[in-house]
């Protein structure tokens, strides 16, 4: 009877694992979807207001690529609105503390030097590596608007709208099923894994940027599991964002 309750155990647990990874795979897919429809309705309204004659390059990119971040935010507001029990705290936000700052500062740091150091792997091994459309497109159009544009948006748009997927909804629901190590693993492989689409480069330099995401991605869960708030991965992330567009920048433009 013991074996049989055992076995019985683990194939519920089964179940519940596979059902787990399936609906996350489910809510991904939802926030791609909303991405890609909040970013052509943004700029069809965005071309009725303002005619494409009278847009710049800049000016739209930047605009395309704020309302398509706006679409993850947008859908994860939805999805809560309706099924309120997904999350029975909600998205975890709070007043930030002292203790969150001391995060906050010593996430970017830690974030700025595994770049630096992977980065430097890399090289170093002649290791190819991929590059994110954004980078391309704004080292095409190099200007101050733009990189002043892309770091606004990553401070005020990117930042919160992917960590209130990743973190607030995805890590937030896995943790509701896994461990505190296994929900972070999988919220991480996921982040890593929707870059995919915003990669250019050889099969084998898009595995190793997505390897790169994923380890930067663990930065990024353990703080928000460590500190219980999302303003803390939403600045970490933002702030780093912010601060490669601007060293691209200052590489382009001096």
């Amino acid at each position: 009877m013991a074996t049989e309750s055992t076995f019985e155990e683990d194939v519920i647990h089964l179940w519940r694992t596979l059902r787990t990874v399936v609906l996350v795979l489910v809510f991904i897919f939802g926030a791609i979807i909303t991405s890609l429809i909040v970013g052509y309705v943004g700029i069809v309204i965005l071309d009725q207001a303002y005619p494409v004659a009278q847009q710049s390059e800049t000016a739209r990119f930047l605009a395309s690529a704020a309302f398509s971040e706006l679409g993850y935010a947008i859908f994860v507001g939805g999805l809560l609105y309706w099924k309120t029990d997904l999350l029975p705290t909600g998205l975890r936000f709070r007043r930030p503390t002292r203790r969150d700052a001391r995060w906050i500062l010593g996430g970017i740091l830690v974030m700025i030097v595994t770049e630096y150091v992977l980065t430097s792997l890399f090289t170093f091994f002649n290791v190819p590596t991929a590059q994110n459309a954004a980078a391309i497109e704004a080292t095409k159009h190099a200007s101050l608007p733009m990189f002043g544009g892309l770091i606004v948006v990553s401070l005020l748009i990117t930042g919160p709208c992917e960590e209130i997927l990743f973190r607030g909804l995805i890590q937030g629901y896995l943790r509701r099923y896994f461990s505190a190590i296994g929900a972070i693993l999988l919220a991480s492989l996921f982040f890593a894994s929707v870059h995919l689409f915003a990669l250019q480069g050889s099969l084998s330099g898009i595995r190793n940027v997505l390897l790169s995401l994923f380890a930067l991605s663990l930065i990024l869960g353990f703080a928000y599991e460590r500190t219980d708030s999302l303003f803390v991965p939403i600045l970490i992330h933002g702030s780093y964002n912010a601060i490669l567009f601007a060293s691209l920048g200052l590489t382009n433009l001096y």
